[in-house]
C-alpha cells in the first residue's frame, strides 16, 4: 500500500508544475501588460507586443492542460510531450544568459526558478517514474 502512494505522489510535482503553467499562461494571456512590466528581462527584449506576449500565454495554457491530462492518465509519454516546449524555452533562457555575460543578477534568479529548472524536473521525475513497474489500483 506504502508503495503504491509514493509511486502515486511521484505525479505530484508534474501536476503542480502543469497546474502553475496554466494559470501562469491564463494570467499572461489576460494581462499581456502587467506580465511585460512586472516580468524581469521581459522589457529588455523589446516593446509590449500584445499578441507575441498572448501567444506564449496560450502555450503555457496548452502545456498546462495537455500536462494535466498526462498526470490524471498517468500518462509518462504525455506528460513528456507536455514539458517539451517549456525545455526548449529553458535552453533559449540558459542562451540569453550567457549572452547576456552570465551575470548572476535578479533576472538570472528569476529564469533559473521559474523558466529554467521547473521543465528539466518534471522530465527528470517522469522518466525516473518511466522505469516503476505500473500498479493497478
Amino acid at each position: 500500500m506504502k508503495i503504491a502512494r509514493r509511486r502515486s505522489s511521484a505525479w505530484a510535482l508534474p501536476g503542480m508544475v502543469y497546474a502553475l503553467w496554466l494559470l501562469a499562461g491564463t494570467a499572461i494571456f489576460v494581462a499581456p501588460v502587467h506580465f511585460h512590466a512586472l516580468t524581469p528581462g521581459v522589457a529588455l527584449f523589446g516593446p509590449f507586443n500584445a499578441h507575441f506576449i498572448r501567444d506564449v500565454g496560450l502555450v503555457y495554457v496548452a502545456s498546462g492542460l495537455v500536462g494535466l491530462y498526462g498526470v490524471r492518465s498517468r500518462n509518462v509519454p504525455v506528460g513528456v510531450a507536455a514539458a517539451l516546449w517549456s525545455c526548449l524555452h529553458a535552453v533559449f533562457h540558459l542562451h540569453v544568459w550567457v549572452d547576456r555575460g552570465w551575470p548572476l543578477d535578479g533576472i538570472f534568479l528569476f529564469d533559473l526558478c521559474l523558466v529554467i529548472v521547473p521543465p528539466f524536473l518534471v522530465v527528470l521525475v517522469l522518466l525516473t517514474k518511466r522505469t516503476e513497474p505500473e500498479t493497478l489500483p
